[in-house]
């Protein structure tokens, strides 16, 4: 990589800053970043978030049991996702956020193949900006269990 590559690569990441920054001085409480040099896949989530606000909310890893303690949607992937962003939102709520909140989301997702599944779940609760994200395959702690989220909130 050149020197000029450097520098231009260098320009673009400081202009998606101040450009970030100009438009949360303007009450935006989070901005989509995505820089031109990243690929963006074609899935609900943004490459970094850049969140204005004055608390955090952490969200504990989430899964699909309703509020009797019961497994919501064994073997459906699309049913577990439902409840488990149904759990999301009350959680949120109870701080006074909501889902437009969010900033990041971890999945750990017990099978691949579920992941376009979960995924369209996940266009129901979130907008854009959605918010940033990170999914890993692995074992869940209960072998009924297909998927774990948790989050990151900021608020005003």
């Amino acid at each position: 990589m050149t020197n000029l590559t450097r520098i231009l690569i260098l320009a673009a990441v400081v202009f998606g800053v101040i450009v970030a920054e100009t438009a949360l001085s303007q009450e935006q409480p989070k901005t989509k970043l995505a820089p031109p040099q990243v690929f963006q896949p074609p899935f609900p989530y943004s490459l970094g978030i850049l969140a204005a606000g004055k608390r955090t909310i952490y969200v504990a890893g989430q899964v699909a049991l309703n509020e009797k303690g019961e497994l919501v949607g064994k073997d459906d992937p699309q049913a577990q996702a439902q409840q488990v962003f149904t759990n999301m939102k009350a959680v949120l709520a109870s701080a006074g956020a909501k889902m437009d909140d969010v900033v990041k989301i971890t999945m750990i997702i017990k099978n691949a193949a579920d992941f376009p599944k979960i995924g369209a779940v996940r266009k129901d609760f979130f907008k854009e900006p959605y918010p940033a994200s990170t999914a890993f395959i692995a074992p869940l702690l209960n072998p009924d269990w297909l998927v774990e989220i948790e989050a990151v909130a900021v608020l005003d």
